[in-house]
C-alpha cells in the first residue's frame, strides 16, 4: 500500500496589509487624541464663555423683573417697620414686621427663580465661526444650539441705612437685595455665575432722637433680627 504524502506549507503574512492596518490605527488614534484636545482646550472654553454670558444675562433679567414687580406692589415703610416713640417724642425702638418681610423676601426669591428657569429653557447658541478660535470669525456662520441644566439658589434680604438729615432728624432707608447663584456642570469644568442687585425699597424721615444702638449699625438684618431667605432649585 502506498502512503499518501502530506505536504506542509508555511502561510505567508501579507506585510503590506499589516502595515496599512497599523497606519490606519495610528491615524485613528491620533485623530481621537486631537479631537479630545480640541474639545478640551478650544471648544469647551468657547462654549463656557458663551454660556456664562447668556446665563448671566438671564439672571440679571430675572432679578430686574422681580424688582419691578416689587416696586409695583407699592410697599411702604410702614408695611415693614414700625417706629415706636416715648413720651418725649424720641424714638424708643424700631420694630420690624418680620412676618411681612419674610413673606415678601420668600415671594421675591420664588419669582426670581421662576423667571430664571423660564429664560433657561432657551437653548444656548454659539456661532460656528467661534469654534475656529479666530477672533475675526467670532459670531460668523450658523449658530449651534444646545441646552444646559442649571441649578442654584436665590438669596433675598433687606438692608437698612440711617442718614442724618439735621438736628433730631434722620432718614431711614430700607434696601432690597436680591442675589442669584447659578451652577452648570460641563464635562471638563463646573461653571458658576453670580448676579446681584440692590434697590431702594422705601424710606422715611424720623423726627426725634434715635438710640445709638441703631445709628451704630446699618444692617437691618442684624438690628431687627431678620433672617435672609434662600430659595433653591
Amino acid at each position: 500500500m502506498k502512503r499518501k504524502s502530506r505536504k506542509f506549507g508555511v502561510k505567508c503574512v501579507n506585510l503590506s496589509k499589516f502595515r496599512i492596518k497599523n497606519k490606519f490605527f495610528a491615524f485613528f488614534l491620533l485623530l481621537v487624541i486631537l479631537t479630545i484636545l480640541y474639545i478640551r482646550y478650544l471648544a469647551t472654553p468657547i462654549v463656557i464663555a458663551n454660556t456664562e454670558t447668556q446665563i448671566g444675562n438671564y439672571a440679571t433679567r430675572s432679578i430686574n423683573y422681580a424688582i419691578a414687580d416689587t416696586m409695583n406692589q407699592n410697599v411702604s415703610y410702614g408695611d415693614l417697620v414700625t417706629v415706636v416713640k416715648d413720651d418725649n417724642n424720641d424714638v424708643a425702638y424700631i420694630e420690624a414686621n418680620s412676618v411681612r418681610i419674610n413673606l415678601l423676601s420668600r415671594a421675591m426669591s420664588k419669582v426670581v427663580m421662576s423667571n430664571f428657569l423660564e429664560f433657561a429653557k432657551n437653548p444656548i447658541k454659539v456661532s460656528l465661526g467661534s469654534f475656529t478660535g479666530i477672533s475675526i470669525l467670532t459670531g460668523v456662520g450658523p449658530k449651534l444650539a444646545f441646552s444646559v441644566n442649571p441649578y442654584g439658589e436665590v438669596y433675598c434680604y433687606f438692608t437698612s441705612n440711617f442718614e442724618s438729615a439735621g438736628i433730631n432728624q434722620t432718614y431711614h432707608k430700607i434696601y432690597l437685595v436680591i442675589s442669584i447663584k447659578i451652577n452648570i456642570v460641563f464635562p471638563f469644568k463646573k461653571l458658576a455665575v453670580d448676579s446681584a442687585s440692590e434697590v431702594l425699597l422705601c424710606e422715611t424721615l424720623i423726627v426725634g432722637k434715635i438710640p445709638e444702638v441703631y445709628l451704630n449699625s446699618n444692617t437691618l438684618t442684624e438690628m431687627l433680627n431678620l433672617v435672609p431667605t434662600k430659595f433653591s432649585s
